[in-house]
């Protein structure tokens, strides 16, 4: 009798997001959840904004709205299952698998919430009407989100409970509010919180996004797309570092 081999990155990469879908699409309170609440907050700065073009403070809410979703959704993801995903590392289930079939789910995720938001933004204000404006505000939004949920694993991995969880997200979205230029002005430019500022997706989210006129400054949005990047891949190995020293 042969000895079963098992299967590779790519086949439980495969395995696993077809697993991840099919939950996701079982669980229709999850899902709705999911779903409302992007139209929802697109409502809200829509009204705030009513029949006006947009500011940069509208730019920043954009961003924050795209990172609160994005981390949201991720952060009960691992740890809502973690009796599960330790049962699965006994029998050789591949960590990257694992993390990157979580992350292209919410990365979905995040693009569907981002065309309800922009559409339903979009009624309600005027946002740039070219194709190209509102294509880059999809491809930056859902950026931020796959960025967010990616630091929403993260989070997951080192959480003991979905409850511990769900109130470290605010812990860690307060301060990416707080230190930012659109908030603090010209005090963003103090030593301390210049330095916080730089860490937090939220200012490569918005650096992008407000680079999104009618003349688009394409340098500074791929500098940003850059960074937002970036933090997917520190924050990918932050929880797979997590995982594997939970190995041990």
């Amino acid at each position: 009798m042969g000895i079963l081999k098992r299967p590779g990155f790519a086949q439980q990469l495969n395995i696993l997001l077809a697993r991840n879908v099919e939950i996701l699409l079982g669980s229709f309170g999850t899902l709705t959840i999911l779903l409302f609440q992007a139209p929802l907050i697109g409502w809200f700065i829509g009204l705030g904004w009513r029949n006006q073009e947009p500011v940069l403070q509208t730019y920043f809410v954009m961003a924050v709205a795209a990172v609160w979703m994005g981390c949201m959704n991720a952060s009960c993801s691992i740890v809502r299952e973690r009796a599960v995903l330790e049962r699965e590392r006994m029998f050789n289930l591949n960590l990257w698998s694992y993390l990157i079939a979580k992350l292209v789910t919410l990365s979905l995720i995040s693009g569907i919430q981002t065309i309800l938001l922009l559409v339903v933004q979009g009624q309600m204000m005027h946002l740039h009407q070219d194709t190209l404006n509102h294509g880059l505000y999809f491809f930056v939004l859902t950026g931020t989100g796959m960025t967010a949920a990616s630091l929403g694993l993260a989070i997951s991995a080192f959480a003991k409970s979905s409850y511990a969880a769900t109130i470290t997200v605010p812990i860690l979205l307060i301060p990416q509010v707080i230190f930012s230029e659109a908030i603090l002005g010209d005090n963003i430019e103090n030593n301390i919180p210049s330095k916080i500022e730089f860490c937090t997706i939220t200012k490569w989210s918005y650096e992008a996004i407000k680079a999104i006129q009618d003349e688009i400054e394409w340098g500074d949005i791929f500098k940003s797309a850059a960074m937002l990047t970036l933090g997917i891949i520190v924050f990918m190995f932050i929880a797979a570092a997590k995982l594997k020293l939970d190995d041990n």
